[in-house]
């Protein structure tokens, strides 16, 4: 049996040396989603949902007539690229082994993705994305509203919407919190959109295994003077172990991936603080959604390449709670 995945050991312990980081720790719960066969009693990304077969799904009604891809072809394609992988490469190197019918498939949904598949302008039901349990997911009870244990995540797989103020970076996102004891009748097939955008917003089937781990600040949020000290030292450490030695921002820091808790990372942009538009209050990082989580010293035994499938925003797509009322909007972020 494959072994859960883990992160390695820390190269070393940066309280050590700046013992005042101490103060600034988070715990975060890095979800580890590996493609399997979750059920809707499992925490999951992309799974079926634990949805009361009494309660609406949800929809999204801000697009017309779009077109996109269907997810039964998109999912094809990635099984008959999985199939092909799993294969020896071709002898004379020319790229992987298809067999001559997958081959004629691939260039079938390639000559079909010129004629985009059609949606007929009605509402669309939205993706079932993800789902916490609090009992799987240590660091989600930080985030749940009284007498709730489960959080669901559903998104419309089409950009072009506006999410607490952050324009077109990706799919506009949902969150349903629950108790999940409640649902005594949940719904037995869940609605899907007939067509997604992008191949990369409809998510691999995963299982999780949640590992919790402590984080640091990115280097924006701490102050000045220490920010200089941890430049000094990385300059010192560098000097003697070269280019192997571990840095502040990317070894010791804020681990990649999928993730509840911890801090947020600001690699592509300058810190943007977030606010809640509600009451204005400092907002939480909630979920991190990430293409990888090979970053660095962070990556993973055994290692892994996009698990899900999912690429939203530009590496890191997240979602920002407020810390005073859970019932305000949450607040969509990209790096």
């Amino acid at each position: 049996m494959t072994p859960p995945p883990t992160t390695p050991y820390r190269p070393l312990d940066i309280t050590v040396p700046f013992p005042e980081l101490r103060g600034y720790a988070r715990t975060a719960t890095r979800l580890h989603p590996r493609p399997g066969a979750p059920t809707a009693a499992d925490s999951s990304v992309g799974g079926p949902l634990l949805w009361p077969e009494d309660e609406a799904w949800p929809v999204c009604r801000e697009h017309g007539r779009v077109r996109g891809v269907r997810p039964l072809r998109a999912r094809r394609h990635a099984e008959i690229l999985r199939a092909a992988r799993a294969r020896p490469r071709r002898a004379d190197g020319a790229g992987w082994a298809y067999t001559d019918a997958e081959r004629a498939e691939v260039q079938e949904m390639s000559d079909a993705g010129h004629q985009p598949d059609r949606h007929d302008g009605g509402p669309l039901p939205l993706l079932a994305l993800a789902q916490f349990h609090a009992h799987d997911v240590p660091d989600l009870a930080d985030f749940a509203p009284p007498g709730k244990d489960l959080l669901q995540v559903l998104w419309c797989p089409f950009g072009g919407h506006e999410d607490g103020g952050f324009s077109d970076f990706g799919p506009s996102t949902r969150l349903f919190w629950r108790r999940a004891a409640d649902v005594t009748g949940p719904l037995a097939e869940q609605p899907e959109p007939p067509v997604v955008e992008h191949a990369r917003y409809l998510p691999e089937p995963c299982v999780l295994h949640p590992e919790r781990i402590v984080e640091y600040p990115w280097a924006d949020y701490l102050p000045p003077v220490l920010v200089e000290r941890i430049d000094a030292w990385e300059d010192a450490l560098q000097e003697r172990a070269g280019r192997a030695a571990p840095t502040y921002q990317y070894d010791l820091s804020l681990a990649p991936g999928w993730k509840i808790g911890g801090w947020d990372s600001w690699h592509r942009t300058d810190l943007v603080p977030v606010h809640c538009e509600a009451c204005g209050a400092g907002m939480r990082l909630l979920l991190t959604m990430d293409s990888t989580e090979n970053q660095a010293s962070w990556g993973p035994f055994p290692p892994v390449g996009s698990p899900t499938g999912v690429a939203a925003g530009r590496d890191e797509y997240r979602a920002f709670v407020c810390p005073a009322d859970p019932a305000h909007p949450h607040r969509m972020s990209t790096q």
